[in-house]
């Protein structure tokens, strides 16, 4: 009897713990956040493996070709469930060609998770070891070192910063990028100084150019990775990468409309530490540098 009574709590702290927080590894691939996940389709088969998780993306996507191996066809939608950090999350995911995303990832990404299946959780992104949380309520407390008021713009959470080039300065909304590495300008606001041909200016992984400066709720960041952008939605100055937000632990809230910048070390002890990247993603990198990537 008294061991049916231990199991039965075990298992109802489990439970509510479960109902807590979801959470589950990560890693920054090529400087995107790539996560683990499944999307299943009634009437077709479910979809498993890496995804890109994009905050500036306004909708999610599923990979053409993974689309049309799963026999999904010409179809333009998928709907279905998306499980993800512990969370089932009823899902639309235009099926779109991504080859040009995934250009230089060692793996196949089956799509690009945006914000669009995020709104109803508070989001917690941590980068060193990478570790995705979705939390329904609020999570344990930790002390921020600034908390920005998000808006959304085209479908994507931003925040306000200002950008130098030395000269001239401007001031607008950036997406949370966390797909691309560095600080990308939309392409009417910036030129390069110099380019070479052989330098790609979209670069989303290795951001060709350098940003002289970036004022973040008054924390300037000097001598920054750039590189333009020509896919913003309207009413955006840019998006903001990962060189950037890898520096905190970001609390993302869209219902209220906050971000939270925390420094690592606030969080110890909130959840066990992970390692930064997945089994499989470590031997991922293992077969890249041996093919000297």
């Amino acid at each position: 009897m008294r061991r049916l009574a231990a199991a039965i709590a075990l298992a109802a702290i489990s439970a509510a713990s479960s109902a807590r927080a979801g959470g589950m590894e990560c890693w920054v691939d090529n400087g995107a956040v790539v996560v683990p996940a499944r999307f299943a389709q009634p009437g077709f088969g479910d979809v498993t493996g890496d995804f890109i998780l994009d905050l500036s993306a306004p909708h999610s996507q599923l990979h053409l070709t993974t689309a049309q191996g799963d026999g999904m066809g010409d179809a333009a939608q998928a709907r279905g469930m998306l499980t993800l950090a512990g969370r089932r999350i009823a899902a639309s995911l235009a099926i779109a060609n991504l080859d040009a995303r995934q250009w230089g990832f060692p793996t196949t990404l089956n799509g690009v998770l945006g914000a669009d299946v995020l709104g109803g959780y508070m989001v917690e992104l941590r980068f060193a070891p990478c570790r995705l949380t979705l939390w329904r309520r609020a999570p344990p407390a930790a002390r921020a070192e600034a908390t920005l008021p998000v808006a959304m713009v085209g479908g994507v959470p931003t925040v306000t910063a200002t950008i130098t080039d030395g000269i001239k300065a401007r001031r607008g909304p950036f997406a949370l990028d966390t797909g691309a590495a560095g600080v990308r300008i939309v392409a009417a606001h910036a030129r390069f100084s110099r380019l070479s041909a052989r330098v790609d200016p979209l670069s989303r992984d290795q951001p060709p150019a350098r940003l002289a400066a970036m004022s973040l709720d008054g924390q300037v960041f000097r001598d920054l990775p750039a590189a333009l952008q020509d896919d913003a939605p309207d009413g955006l100055l840019g998006g903001i990468g990962t060189d950037v937000w890898s520096r905190y632990a970001l609390r993302l809230d869209l219902r209220r409309g906050q971000l939270a910048l925390i420094s690592p070390p606030a969080l110890a002890g909130v959840s066990a530490p992970r390692s930064s990247r997945s089994p499989g993603s470590s031997r991922r990198a293992a077969g890249r540098r041996a093919r000297g990537r």
